[in-house]
C-alpha cells in the first residue's frame, strides 16, 4: 500500500467514524463557499484555505491521539484524562482562529 492509500484509507475513517472531523469540514466546505462569493484577494484564500487545512490536520492528529489512548488504557485516570482534554483544547483554539479569521476576511473585503 502506498503512502497516499494509507493517508486516504484515515480520511475515510476519520469521515465514517468522527463527527467533529466531518463538522470541520462542514466549515470548510462554508469557509470556501464565502471565497467563492466574495472573491477576496489571493492573500485573503491563501490564509483561509491553509487554516482550515491545519483545522482539519489538527483534528485528525486530536482523533488519533485519543484513539491510541482509548486503545492503550480505556481506564479513567486524571493524566489521561488532561491529555484527551489538551488535545481537544487545541482544535477548540484553532476553530476559534480559522472562525475569527473569516469575520476578518469578510469584513475587510466588504469594506
Amino acid at each position: 500500500m502506498t503512502r497516499l492509500t494509507v493517508a486516504l484509507h484515515g480520511l475515510r475513517a476519520a469521515w465514517r467514524e468522527e463527527p467533529g472531523f466531518r463538522n470541520h469540514v462542514m466549515g470548510a466546505l462554508a469557509m470556501l463557499t464565502t471565497l467563492l462569493v466574495l472573491n477576496p484577494t489571493a492573500m485573503w484564500w491563501a490564509l483561509a484555505l491553509l487554516c482550515s487545512a491545519l483545522l482539519l490536520a489538527l483534528e485528525l492528529v486530536n482523533s488519533a491521539i485519543e484513539r491510541v489512548i482509548d486503545h492503550v488504557d480505556g481506564r479513567r485516570h486524571p493524566r489521561i484524562k488532561a491529555i484527551k482534554d489538551m488535545s481537544a483544547a487545541a482544535v477548540i483554539v484553532a476553530s476559534a482562529g480559522v472562525f475569527l479569521l473569516g469575520i476578518i476576511m469578510i469584513v475587510d473585503t466588504l469594506t
